[in-house]
């Protein structure tokens, strides 16, 4: 059986990663996961949802075992890695929304921060636990965790490692939901976005993540640029159309 799983509906798809007990990373689903969201990227879907399967584990963090016997370059080269990897779904042209079902810890934060909505679970647990190994978070969790939340609180989680419950997340996780309800929020989520014109969701997706990493002047020049871009799909022609028809816009996503 695959470690990770696809189900697709509509223009909405559904990746769980199965790997028991912990649902831990390794290179098989790095690979994988990999696979899938390149050919995601490149279709219709609007929406990529990501969860682990059971209630227990969203993701337990990488595979220890794979830390055995590295010395400074092999780690460094491992973090490279990783880091390529959370820079791929940073980037990924869709909307990407983690479902959060139980401990959520070290490379799994790092996912979570590369992504752009973390809906959590009631029973879900958060940890960049990464110092209680004598280690450092090594696939953007320095970087990225303090731009997500209050960067003192982010700081606390990692020179600690406590492992804290979603309510004590903060701005972190978008909403904490009753277990039952995680999937079903998450798509509803998933369900309203893919209302909306692909184009445009990919432009404001771009502008907003590079924006985070640049002054104001040159974020609102790129805004104004994608502005421009945005009038050339048949979604802006049919939106503006409907506007003057007094009626609901179709989306056209071209």
């Amino acid at each position: 059986m695959s470690k990770v799983e696809l189900k697709k509906e509509d223009q909405i798809a559904l990746i769980t990663i199965n790997n028991p007990p912990a649902n831990a990373l390794d290179q098989e689903i790095f690979t994988t996961l990999k696979e899938m969201l390149t050919e995601l990227d490149q279709d219709d879907t609007k929406v990529i949802i990501i969860t682990g399967a059971g209630d227990k584990f969203f993701i337990g963090g990488a595979n220890i075992k794979q830390f055995k016997g590295l010395d400074a370059k092999g780690a460094e080269k491992t973090a490279r890695m990783g880091q390529e990897f959370t820079l791929f779904l940073e980037n990924h042209s869709k909307v990407l929304i983690m479902a959060v079902n139980g401990f959520c810890l070290g490379g799994g934060m790092e996912l979570c921060q590369a992504c752009d909505f973390v809906i959590a679970s009631e029973t879900a647990r958060f940890g960049q636990t990464e110092i209680k190994l004598g280690i450092i978070p090594g696939w953007g969790g320095t970087q990225r965790l303090q731009r997500w939340m209050d960067p003192q609180r982010a700081r606390e989680l990692i020179f600690t490692g406590d492992i804290v419950p979603a309510a004590e997340m903060g701005s972190f996780v978008h909403k904490v939901v009753p277990q039952s309800q995680l999937i079903p929020i998450a798509m509803h989520l998933a369900e309203r976005i893919a209302q909306r014109g692909l184009v445009a969701i990919k432009l404001v997706k771009k502008a907003m993540k590079r924006a985070l990493y640049m002054p104001i002047e040159d974020g609102l020049k790129l805004e104004a640029r994608y502005f421009g871009e945005a009038f050339e799909s048949e979604d802006a022609k049919e939106g503006v159309k409907a506007f003057f028809e007094k009626r609901d816009p179709k989306v056209v996503d071209k």
